[in-house]
């Protein structure tokens, strides 16, 4: 009778765990979802990633040569610089940088985080468009820890302020084009292009920025190959910890090493699963067969990604949906086999193929700034370097939103 009472113990206990992790993740915003990971190989990691959103962000993929002169776009204090690298992106809205890698295998993936606060400049301060935040790091680091040190240092020292603006004064000045749903552009007029910031470089380091209450937070470790959306990056690692427990529960109890995990599409669901695939990647057996053959090694980390992904049926006023989605090839130097360039994958969504783009490519052809402006082309397949062609930089400058 008593191991009976205790064993009922036991089950309501794990009930009421899950129920809690379940109430927690229910609590979460789910207007944006975008998903980042970092697939380790001793190839040289892969960076995946996934943009979700209400409706297509206009993608285009272009390609930047070292010694760009450039402005930071907010203002007459705004930061200028002159790149260090060159880089391939995608842009949002032909206003952002919203992921790229460079040509020394640092990638940059900014994702929706409505926590975010950038804090307001005062005069003096030196600015920075949140569009070119993105491209600063790409253009003027080449490893997560030059990043982690100079942004650091930069905050401390006053000498960089991130600005950004709402929706609604961007469509007002012309920085964007109006939104398709009339009910859509009323409900997002006052939210500011809100973004946390993650970096990972061809070591497999990684790091994660954020600005919460004007302070910039950055955690910094190999281990966080995960990001997604709200809540912050703390927090989701507490209730990624959670289902973690709850699943060595689960796993004794069973006595089979069986797992559960959380199937909806809010941002602590993906992040749960993006790193159970990850960490159980991690120690499979079967992972020192793909290392023989790099191909697979994509194949698997787009699979994950895919997996986090929102399929186009959830598109709607609650829902976002999956764009598109890049993975960064960021091989190393001591790789098993054969050598290939830093290169670019890209997958639309609503494409049968994906494509892609290698870096070393685009510097070899010996032009300046270049663009690829028809990734929704279902015909797309394969490498589509020789078909950027040159063109003016999109800009960044939200200066107009800051009167």
């Amino acid at each position: 009778m008593m191991k009976k009472h205790n064993l009922t113990i036991k089950k309501l206990a794990t009930i009421l765990v899950v129920l809690i992790t379940i109430l927690s993740m229910a609590v979460v915003p789910q207007a944006q979802a975008c998903s980042r990971l970092v697939y380790e190989s001793s190839n040289g990691p892969i960076t995946a990633r996934s943009m979700d959103w209400f409706q297509d962000p206009d993608a285009e993929l272009w390609f930047f040569p070292k010694g760009m002169d450039r402005d930071g776009g907010a203002g007459d204090n705004s930061i200028t610089w002159t790149s260090k690298y060159s880089s391939i992106i995608t842009s949002s809205y032909g206003l952002a940088t919203v992921d790229g890698i460079n040509d020394q295998g640092l990638v940059a993936n900014l994702l929706f985080l409505e926590e975010t606060q950038y804090g307001d400049a005062k005069p003096g301060d030196s600015t920075l468009s949140v569009g070119g935040w993105g491209q600063f790091v790409l253009d003027n680091y080449a490893t997560v820890q030059e990043a982690v040190t100079g942004l650091q240092d930069l905050h401390d020292q006053n000498n960089l302020k991130i600005v950004t603006a709402s929706f609604g004064e961007l469509i007002d000045q012309g920085l964007m084009d109006p939104l398709e749903s009339k009910l859509l552009q009323a409900t997002l007029k006052d939210v500011d292009f809100s973004l946390h910031l993650s970096l990972s470089d061809k070591s497999g380091d990684s790091a994660i920025f954020e600005y919460i209450k004007g302070e910039l937070t950055i955690h910094h470790d190999h281990e966080y190959d995960v990001l997604t959306n709200d809540p912050t990056f703390d927090e989701q690692l507490a209730l990624n910890q959670s289902w973690l427990t709850l699943n060595n529960y689960w796993g004794q109890q069973t006595k089979n090493g069986s797992s559960f995990l959380p199937g909806s599409n809010s941002a602590t669901s993906r992040f749960v699963r993006a790193s159970y695939y990850l960490t159980t990647m991690e120690d499979n057996v079967v992972k020192s067969r793909l290392e023989q053959d790099r191909r697979s090694e994509l194949a698997a980390a787009l699979g994950i990604i895919r997996n986090v992904s929102d399929p186009l049926g959830l598109d709607g006023f609650a829902f976002t949906t999956t764009q598109w989605r890049t993975l960064a090839n960021q091989r190393t130097s001591t790789q098993k086999i054969t050598n290939e360039p830093a290169t670019y994958f890209f997958e639309y969504t609503k494409s049968p193929n994906v494509f892609w783009a290698d870096i070393d490519i685009l510097k070899d052809k010996g032009a300046g700034v270049m663009v690829f402006d028809s990734v929704t082309d279902p015909r797309l397949a394969g490498n589509v370097s020789e078909q950027f062609h040159e063109t003016e930089p999109f800009s960044w400058d939200i200066s107009s939103t800051m009167d």
